[in-house]
């Protein structure tokens, strides 16, 4: 049976209907965090939408704070799974436009949100960014939107040193964008695609960012213009293991544990420049040489789309796998169109490992879950998967 569309009905109390959320994979599981709703109400409550065997349920998560931590509602926030923590980083308060740059990191073990104090500058407040797994240690960060309007600065916090940094790059770069997304190819290779530029336009164009060599290798424009979207990595019976979003990041079980607040670690080395080019580039026919990005979703510029695309992450090249609901389908067998939404691979049918950047077992199936967003005419909350055929 080829890939098709799936729409499920969790067992369970679901999370209120939201957009603009946070989420990222943990194995089999779905964690989401915050969002909006169209009033605007922020959030900031924690979920699990269990995928195993394919029995779908959500449950809703009391996280304990470390002491002095606080978490205020928030929209346009990432989350990202470094090693066997998963980090949080900026997003906005819609009502009052406040913008953070503030790194919190959860616990997954005992669901404890604890605040982390880097060292060096930070980098500005911002919201509707992407970031990734970088090298196994480090979280990688690009553009977003703050006070300013959109940003294209890339920011790297390397968690051995507790310390952000901002590389020196070289290569084209692509424009300033906020609301696209970016995906780990494997673990030093990001892909960004659209977003919306400085002057609203809605951005058409995919990008890579090869941080062994701290060099933007390519941009090419392509013909679907999309923000606001969702996107992953196939994993690798069909290309790749990772998850990406809007702000998405990948789950490895790693060995090592991260600084927390005040707390920098002394690692021999000269830092994360030294621990992202030291990092082995993928062999020929393994992560990253011929990855498949779906894209998923979002605003073109003139409509909310549903339509599924495909990129080719060595040719750029992109394709239409599935187009959105069409009259000839039947009533719920194909999401609504949306945007603002997230989406996560997870193992399908099974108990699954975590998904790791650029890791992973070639012989399980694999499923994309997509979870709520928003359309002109409503809030969602419902729960579509993409079954790879």
């Amino acid at each position: 049976m080829g890939s098709q569309w799936r729409l499920v009905k969790p067992e369970g109390l679901a999370p209120a209907p939201r957009g603009a959320h946070a989420s990222v994979a943990l194995g089999t599981k779905v964690l989401v965090f915050g969002g909006a709703d169209r009033a605007p109400v922020p959030f900031n409550d924690l979920w699990i939408l269990e995928t195993a065997d394919n029995k779908y349920e959500w449950t809703r998560i009391s996280p304990m704070m470390a002491p002095g931590c606080k978490l205020l509602p928030r929209s346009g926030a990432t989350l990202t799974v470094v090693g066997d923590m998963v980090y949080l980083f900026g997003g906005t308060e819609p009502v009052s436009g406040v913008c953070f740059n503030e790194l919190k990191v959860l616990d997954p073990d005992t669901w404890t949100w604890s605040d982390v104090e880097p060292q060096g500058t930070l980098p500005a407040p911002r919201h509707s960014h992407c970031s990734g797994c970088l090298s196994e240690t480090c979280l990688i960060v690009y553009g977003g939107a703050g006070h300013q309007g959109p940003m294209q600065d890339l920011w790297i916090y390397n968690t051995l040193q507790n310390a952000w940094s901002r590389p020196t790059l070289s290569g084209d770069q692509p424009q300033a964008r906020e609301m696209h997304t970016g995906c780990m190819l494997d673990p030093t290779t990001l892909l960004v695609y659209g977003g919306r530029g400085s002057n609203y336009k809605v951005c058409c164009d995919a990008a890579l960012f090869d941080a062994r060599q701290m060099k933007w290798t390519a941009i090419e424009p392509t013909p679907f213009s999309r923000c606001a979207h969702s996107s992953v990595v196939l994993p690798p019976a069909h290309a790749i293991s990772s998850s990406g979003e809007a702000g998405s990041g990948d789950a490895a079980g790693r060995d090592h544990k991260p600084c927390r607040k005040g707390n920098p670690s002394r690692e021999e080395g000269n830092g994360t420049a030294d621990t992202v080019q030291g990092t082995t580039a993928p062999a020929t026919g393994a992560a990253g040489s011929s990855s498949r990005v779906l894209i998923y979703g979002g605003y073109s510029g003139e409509a909310v789309e549903g339509d599924l695309l495909q990129i080719d992450s060595c040719t750029l090249e992109i394709e239409l796998v599935r187009r959105g609901p069409r009259e000839s389908d039947k009533d719920g067998t194909v999401p609504s169109v949306r945007f603002a939404h997230s989406a996560v691979v997870v193992p399908a049918g099974g108990s699954g490992g975590s998904g790791g950047g650029g890791g992973g077992c070639s012989d399980v199936a694999h499923t994309m879950v997509v979870f709520g967003g928003v359309n002109p005419k409503e809030d969602l909350n419902d729960v579509a998967v993409w079954v790879l055929g």
